[in-house]
Formats: C-alpha cells, sequence, structure tokens
C-alpha cells in the first residue's frame, strides 16, 4: 500500500492539552474537592486549517450534546479522516459501549454547519466491592480548531466539562505534552501542582521492519481467539488492572480485529491482547496486558501470525507505553529488526497517586481517547 507519511494526520504528532478528572462519587461527600484524573488532547488536521479565522463567542456558537449521524459525519470531514489511527464509526461504538455515560459536546458556528470544537468526557463508575471509591471522569479528547480567536472558546469548552462532572479540586492528576513553560504555567495555575507521576510514550514500527521470533519461549502458555472464550475471562482480568466498570467496551475491542486471550497450565487467564487495524493501514497494539514479558509475546506472535507481515497491507505498528516497568516497550524487541524506540507525548502530572490502576501489566494501553491505562 502507498505510503501514508504525508497524508496523515496522528495522535503523537498534535498538541496534547490533556486533564483527567475522579468526580466524587458518595453523595455524603463533598463535590468542592473532588478526586481527579485527567487525559485530553488537542487536534490539528489539515482540513481545520484551511477555514477563515474566526473570533468565537457565546453569542455566535451553537453546542451540540445528543450526537447523531449528521455531527459524525462533519466531525469525519473536519478532523477524523486526517488521523491514522481511528476508524468512521469509532465514536458511534464508544457510545454504544458506554451509554449514558459517555458524554460529548460539539461547538458549531451559529447557524453553519462549521464545526469548531468537540469534547468528550467518560464516566467510569467503581466496582461494588470498592466502596467509597469516587468516579473517575475521564477528559479524552479535546479538539479546538487553529481558526477559532477568543479567549471564551476556553470557557466555552469548561462549561460543557463542568457539565459532564469534571471538575477542579485539591487533589489532581493531568497530563501535559512536554515541558515547556506555557503548559507548565497553565497546570500550575489549574491545579498548583506540577509534581511528575510518569510519562507516556508512542513507539512506531514498519511492518518491513518486523520479523517473526523463532525461539520465542511459550511453554505453558495457552492462546486463544477472544472471540471464543467467556465474557467473564476477559472482565475479570481487566478488572485487576482498572478496577471501574467499562466490561462492553473492553469486550468490544477484544473481539472487533485481531484479540487473544492468553491462559496458563490452570486455565487461569494470565493476559489479553488486540491489535486494532484502521484504514490507513496503520495497526495500533490496544491493549497489551499481561502478567509478564513472556505472555505478551506470545499473544503478539499469535496475532501476528493471523496477520501475516505485509508491509503492501498494512502500514506500521504502533504501541502506547509508559515508564512504570523498563519493558513497557521493549517487549516488543523479538519482533523488530531495528532497534527499540518511543517518543514521548505526555506526561502525567499529580499530587496523589492513581487509585484502581495497575501499571505494572501494561505492555500496551487502550486506546487514549478513551481510557487512561
Amino acid at each position: 500500500m502507498e505510503k501514508k507519511e504525508k497524508k496523515i494526520f496522528s495522535v503523537e504528532t498534535a498538541t496534547w492539552i490533556s486533564y483527567l478528572f475522579i468526580h466524587i462519587h458518595s453523595p455524603t461527600l463533598s463535590t468542592d474537592h473532588p478526586l481527579m484524573i485527567t487525559i485530553g488532547r488537542r487536534f490539528f488536521s489539515r482540513s481545520a486549517l484551511s477555514g477563515k479565522q474566526i473570533t468565537i463567542a457565546y453569542n455566535n456558537v451553537h453546542v451540540v450534546k445528543n450526537i447523531q449521524d449528521r455531527e459524525y459525519d462533519l466531525l469525519w470531514k473536519t478532523v477524523d479522516s486526517q488521523r491514522s489511527d481511528i476508524k468512521k464509526t469509532d465514536l458511534k461504538k464508544f457510545k454504544e459501549a458506554f451509554g449514558d455515560d459517555y458524554h460529548q459536546a460539539f461547538t458549531f458556528v451559529r447557524n453553519t454547519d462549521r464545526l469548531v470544537a468537540t469534547n468528550t468526557h467518560i464516566v467510569f463508575h467503581p466496582f461494588r466491592h470498592n466502596e467509597g471509591w469516587e468516579n473517575l471522569v475521564f477528559r479524552g479528547k479535546l479538539w479546538i480548531s487553529p481558526d477559532v480567536h477568543g479567549s471564551q472558546i476556553l470557557s466555552i469548552t469548561a462549561d460543557q466539562s463542568y457539565d459532564a462532572g469534571f471538575s477542579v479540586g485539591n487533589h489532581s492528576m493531568g497530563f501535559v505534552t512536554n515541558k515547556s513553560y506555557k503548559t507548565m504555567k497553565a497546570y500550575k495555575h489549574m491545579f498548583g501542582s506540577t509534581d511528575m507521576l510518569q510519562k507516556y510514550y508512542v513507539s512506531h514500527y514498519d511492518f518491513g521492519d518486523l520479523c517473526m521470533p523463532k525461539n520465542l519461549n511459550t511453554d505453558g502458555i495457552f492462546i486463544k481467539n477472544a472471540r471464543d472464550v467467556p465474557d467473564k475471562d476477559i472482565v475479570d482480568y481487566d478488572s485487576q488492572i482498572f478496577q471501574y466498570e467499562r466490561s462492553k467496551y473492553v469486550l468490544g475491542q477484544l473481539r472487533e480485529d485481531f484479540g487473544r486471550v492468553a491462559y496458563n497450565d490452570h486455565g487461569e487467564v494470565v493476559g489479553f491482547g488486540a491489535v486494532s487495524v484502521y484504514p490507513s493501514g496503520e495497526c495500533t497494539i490496544t491493549p497489551m496486558y499481561a502478567d509478564d514479558t513472556r505472555i505478551a509475546r506470545t499473544i503478539l506472535k499469535s496475532i501476528l501470525e493471523e496477520m501475516s507481515l505485509d508491509p503492501e497491507k498494512y502500514w506500521r505498528l504502533k504501541l502506547h507505553s509508559h515508564d512504570h516497568t523498563p519493558e513497557s516497550y521493549g517487549w516488543i524487541r523479538p519482533f523488530v529488526k531495528t532497534m527499540t524506540h518511543r517518543t514521548e507525548i505526555c506526561t502525567l502530572m499529580c499530587d496523589h497517586k492513581e487509585d484502581g490502576m495497575d501499571f505494572k501489566k501494561v505492555f500496551s494501553m487502550f486506546h487514549p481517547s478513551t481510557c487512561p491505562i
């Protein structure tokens, strides 16, 4: 297939303005100081850059929150068709998976089809055995057109976030793009802290640079297609790593393209993984969860054997990693002919540690527009 480096806009080349929040779950607790965690991004696409400059204010916009096919089509034409890591049906799929807990707001210039901003939040509910835990309100994709002038657009999107339960409190966590002075200053102004907890990275490997390892030790690991295993096997393992309800989303992700579940000799789940294939030819490991590196490699080997390493069919393989463990990206080494590498895309900054997230088993995250891990 034709290489698309010059045509495709991808997540990691975007500017991230990302915040993720945990909102107070217990009605007996004050909502003035909710616990928070955040992720978000600001995307600039070629189609968005083609419009005329416009000053946005409250009196010249129209906000749509009940998103239908018309709005999804406009988003695709304006932004998402330029991205390498999304399908046209993804946002509708996410909405179906999360239901009323998936909040979207599209901002248009009044009386036109001109889209100038999108804002997405997902509310994650803790499992019942985590009594007293707070809801996690995750701010996913935030996009504001670079054609927009005026400070009111930030107030408009902030109001949308507050309506979804996303609010600023003393206990905060956020992702920032890099160590730039402006980014740090904005973060400190909002949250009162610039403590770093983790960094997030992306790695790309062209399919022509991939290989199938010949001497991989897979003893005692048994791989099954995710479509052929009970829901409970997948959901229970996921709940050990992310202790909030997202079962419908996880099952859909594992069973859409290429998904696998790994078992040990005792029939216990020890990992699962999936590769999503996008129209651009990009293939993303979303996710790879496993008890150890050997299991993660065995899962990926099974998936790539089915896909084949055809550079005419597939463009590149992408994974998202973190700095919690040294092997969060180096585990892929037996599959590449080149040196392993990664590029920092954001930093997790906070004044407390994550609740209900176990990074030790995360070798690649779910899609960062929908989940923090």
